[in-house]
């Protein structure tokens, strides 16, 4: 049976306070972007866009810290939110990760009703073994490993968003944004009170050891599989080679950002950050009771510091780096060269 998530506004009448179950389907729309912790920026380049298929829309540094970082964004043509990935290469600092629970443990890529064919073709022309071919929700995945990190291939055929017209990939087989990702626990319950009535996401289904949360109406870009694993160690929370670092989500606004950090920390959940600007979002951080981090994220847009078909183009310097952009762009093309 499918349910809504909800919360309990209070209600004052004649000076007592009553409680009313408000559904909240439409707080947060759905997924946003992912962030990787991956390997090399070329390697980004080479697998999101000639073996994905998707447009390199943006590259800047990581926001935080004094060691600048590259932060590659790929995406569809717009930088549509549940589309976005985010990459921070991290080869060059020698910094290498360790899988675990309390991670985001794949990311699933939507892609229409016939393609699995093309696409176990198309990972074997780039030299990119199959390393599973599963089912689960009565869904056929195809899974690769890219820098240490799954990777998921899934029929949807009830996904209408239009991809990005690839060279590499043809329209009638391209991706069409993410169909889920995977967030892997070692403990269930809190993170399920969380996933209800902290993130206002219902659960739809279950399949062995994983349980489907939606948002709204569901779908494609909406969902969240939580698998139970309650004998998987820890995972790395810090930066390093081969783990995913985050999920954000699409909020529409920022009251309802705010709303949500409000509503959360008043259950008891108060491992939020203060929003933070990210250049094309703004950004609240909490890490949930899983260990998984998510963040609530609202759309700025990538169109603003370059014209739409320069997207991607020239690296962005981010605000902390207050030294010779040229020359910081030279260091990096060293350090971590890209070519397109």
């Amino acid at each position: 049976m499918q349910t809504r998530a909800a919360s309990l506004i209070p209600i004052v009448m004649q000076g007592r306070i009553f409680f009313e179950e408000h559904m909240d389907g439409n707080l947060i729309r759905g997924l946003h972007h992912i962030t990787l912790c991956t390997a090399t920026a070329q390697g980004d380049v080479d697998f999101f866009v000639k073996v994905m298929g998707q447009r390199f829309i943006k590259q800047t540094l990581f926001y935080d810290g004094r060691i600048p970082i590259y932060h590659l964004y790929f995406s569809d043509a717009d930088g549509t939110p549940g589309t976005v990935m985010t990459t921070f290469p991290m080869r060059r600092t020698k910094l290498v990760g360790r899988k675990g629970s309390g991670q985001f443990t794949a990311i699933a890529y939507s892609v229409p009703a016939g393609s699995l064919e093309f696409w176990r073709d198309h990972f074997g022309r780039h030299g990119i073994r199959i390393e599973e071919e599963s089912q689960r929700f009565g869904e056929r995945y195809l899974r690769v490993v890219h820098a240490g990190i799954d990777f998921e291939v899934v029929e949807d055929a009830g996904d209408t968003r239009k991809p990005w017209r690839s060279e590499y990939v043809p329209e009638r087989h391209a991706v069409r944004g993410f169909h889920n990702w995977t967030a892997t626990v070692r403990e269930l319950d809190d993170m399920d009170i969380f996933m209800r009535d902290a993130w206002h996401f219902r659960p739809t289904m279950h399949d062995g050891k994983f349980t489907r949360y939606e948002a709204g109406e569901g779908g494609a870009g909406r969902r969240i599989d939580i698998l139970h694993a309650p004998d998987l160690r820890q995972g790395m929370w810090t930066l390093a080679e081969g783990i995913v670092h985050h999920g954000a989500f699409d909020v529409p606004d920022y009251d309802t950002q705010s709303r949500i950090k409000f509503e959360a920390e008043g259950m008891g959940f108060t491992d939020f950050s203060d929003r933070k600007n990210r250049g094309y979002f703004e950004s609240v951080y909490v890490r949930t009771p899983g260990g998984v981090m998510f963040e609530a994220t609202k759309s700025l847009g990538f169109k603003m510091d370059e014209e739409e078909e320069r997207l991607g183009a020239e690296l962005k310097i981010s605000p902390q780096f207050d030294v010779d952009h040229a020359q910081l762009r030279k260091q990096m093309q060293v350090e971590d060269p890209i070519h397109v």
